[in-house]
């Protein structure tokens, strides 16, 4: 399963990076301007991929375009850790309709699981029992 994240125009002189695509679940989306770098953070939805990564604590993978360049990967910022996310959580596998409106994203919002919806630390016991760590 492949997710994308496409920003069709930004503000200003801003450059927008080139889409994004990977199998992980894209959940947070920054933009710096002091040093113009885009940052997206993902995580995963399967525990394969996670375990294939090494298990990473906190579950994230952070990339990060600088001035529309790329988008590589990069050591997980610690300015992310405690935020919450702002992109859509539970995209449809079919594609999204043209609008999603404020309210839909909300409901996914707090119906998605915490990894989701903030960028944590350190998971919970209900994190660590979805992959049957120990």
């Amino acid at each position: 399963m492949e997710m994308s994240v496409s920003i069709a125009k930004a503000l200003g002189n801003i450059k927008t990076p080139p889409v994004w695509r990977d199998t992980y679940v894209p959940v947070l989306l920054d933009y710096d301007a002091s040093s113009g770098s885009w940052s997206m953070l993902a995580s995963f939805y399967y525990c394969e991929t996670w375990y294939a990564l090494g298990r990473p604590i906190p579950p994230y993978i952070e990339y990060q375009s600088i001035h529309g360049a790329s988008w590589e990967r990069v050591p997980l910022e610690q300015r992310f850790i405690d935020r919450e996310t702002n992109l859509l959580t539970g995209p449809d596998t079919d594609g999204e309709p043209d609008l999603v409106t404020i309210a839909d994203k909300d409901f996914r919002q707090r119906s998605a699981a915490r990894q989701y919806q903030r960028i944590l630390r350190k998971w919970g016991r209900e994190e660590d029992n979805f992959c049957d760590l120990k």
